[in-house]
């Protein structure tokens, strides 16, 4: 939670709302909960994060009905980007490991020497099989909240086991849906019909493919595009990407990084932007794609899931091709900026999608009183 992204954007937006229609909500963030203070016990996050299930079998065991929001990635995207695009000690995990669930358990081992919180839960992956602990949530779980219905198919096709899975969208705050009267006259950056890529600054985010894509339309075209890069650097998390990101952005003057806006200003650089691009090695969704088309500019994804969102209103990009993302930039920004239909805006907001998040507790709850 304190490195942000969307994990942290989804969990606090939802229990925002949901406090809305009523719901007392606490977050919590690691093991230091006791169950028998909840009616539900809501998790988030099934991939990388062992503690998930630290957190799980301990409400199982205090007989607490569990949802799980897995936030679950497609295994064969994050091999494929192991695979083919590592850096720092990734490479060693690539090396010594074929298997994924290997690769992960390594890189929490890795992780673990700077954060002493995540021994534990590392090794308790080592000795039970992260896989298997991962299985065992879904299977803990009454209800598992997917964002995707691709989501559902990777789950059940990864671990094997048959969920009940309840469809719950992300959504779109609401500062990226309602307009104040000078938004129109906001212009941080004083650019206009720029590119925009928001995230944090790490392969998986693929900003210097973005950035060779961008050069090499640069180079085509004659125009003098600008890049503009919202997103903390990570520092010696990945040192070599983020020196290798560093040195281009020093000698590119029509790069421009913007390390920290607030989450409420975000809006105001999208609209500035004719091409909000998300070239990930993979995502769940594409929340930064519907952000941006929600202000207005166009927008180039990568990856089926994020086609199950945003379907015609983006060109689609292979993460690992720079001609492919750079056609899909020259695309977007030719084409006439986006209408987005009254349906579409209504679908993707966290009110609809904490409306249907406490559909589920309650479903829940009257089926786990009954039981009892």
């Amino acid at each position: 939670m304190e490195h942000g992204g969307g994990d942290k954007v989804q969990i606090e937006n939802t229990a925002r709302e949901l406090r809305a229609l009523g719901a007392d909500v606490e977050i919590k963030t690691d093991e230091d909960f006791i169950p028998r203070n909840y009616d539900i016990i809501h998790l988030f996050q099934l991939d990388w994060t062992p503690e998930t299930y630290l957190y799980a079998q301990k409400a199982h065991e205090a007989e607490k009905p569990i949802i799980l929001s897995p936030i679950h990635h497609s295994i064969k995207e994050v091999k494929r980007f192991d695979d083919e695009y590592v850096f720092d000690f990734r490479r060693l995990s690539k090396i010594l490991f074929s298997n994924q669930f290997h690769r992960d358990t390594f890189k929490n081992v890795y992780r673990s020497l700077t954060d002493p919180k995540k021994i534990k839960p590392t090794l308790v992956s080592i000795t039970h099989g992260f896989q298997k602990m991962q299985k065992e949530v879904l299977e803990m779980s009454e209800k598992v909240l997917v964002q995707t219905d691709l989501e559902t198919k990777d789950l059940e096709e990864t671990f094997g086991v048959k969920i009940d899975a309840v469809k719950v969208p992300n959504g779109v705050s609401r500062n990226f849906i309602e307009q104040d009267a000078g938004a129109q006259k906001r212009n941080p950056l004083n650019l206009s019909d720029y590119i925009i890529c928001v995230g944090r600054i790490e392969p998986r985010k693929n900003q210097l493919n973005v950035i060779s894509a961008v050069e090499k339309l640069r180079n085509e075209t004659g125009e003098d595009l600008q890049l503009v890069l919202i997103g903390v650097s990570t520092g010696l998390k990945h040192f070599e990407y983020g020196k290798m990101f560093n040195d281009k952005k020093a000698a590119c003057p029509w790069i421009h990084h913007v390390e920290k806006v607030p989450y409420q200003e975000m809006p105001d650089y999208y609209r500035n932007a004719k091409v909000g691009v998300s070239a990930s090695w993979f995502e769940t969704t594409g929340l930064t794609s519907l952000e941006a088309l929600f202000c207005g500019a166009n927008a180039v994804a990568a990856g089926e899931r994020a086609k199950e969102y945003l379907k015609e209103y983006a060109s689609y990009c292979d993460p690992g091709s720079v001609d492919s993302i750079a056609g899909a930039v020259k695309a977007q920004l030719k084409a006439p900026r986006p209408q987005i239909e009254v349906q579409m805006r209504k679908e993707y907001t966290w009110e609809k999608a904490a409306a249907k998040t406490l559909e589920v507790y309650q479903e829940v709850l009257n089926k786990w009183q009954k039981s009892q």
